[in-house]
């Protein structure tokens, strides 16, 4: 079975988006000890994707490339079900901040309207 030529190219980008959330998560500041939870779990779920995409780097200057793929599916799988999560989270946070607009807007009227 021929490996796809064009596989290569694409591991210093990946490793390059990787390392860039692994930065984004190393930097997160979470509230609740759930979004901690979920943090420490993608950086080492990413750190694994990183250890394998440097495999894989390795691999494929010797011939080997896809020894490896099979490791990688339970994190992949993983990051995506945590990017679900904050973008539900982040629907959330929009959600409410909407409504502390709107919470402003109906105390500053009662303010003006009753003068307290």
């Amino acid at each position: 079975m021929a490996t796809d030529p064009a596989i290569p190219t694409t591991i210093p980008t990946t490793k390059a988006a990787a390392q860039a959330l692994l930065d984004k998560l190393y930097a997160a500041n979470p509230i609740t000890l759930g979004d901690s939870e979920a943090i420490s779990d993608a950086v080492a779920e990413v750190n694994v994707i990183l250890t394998q995409l440097n495999q894989e780097d390795i691999a494929s200057r010797t011939g080997a490339m896809q020894a490896v793929a099979a490791d990688l599916k339970d994190p992949v799988k993983k990051l995506g079900e945590l990017k679900d999560q904050l973008t539900q989270v982040a629907s959330r946070v929009k959600t409410l901040g909407d409504i502390a607009k709107d919470i402003d807007s109906v105390i500053g009227g009662c303010k003006s309207v009753f003068g307290i």
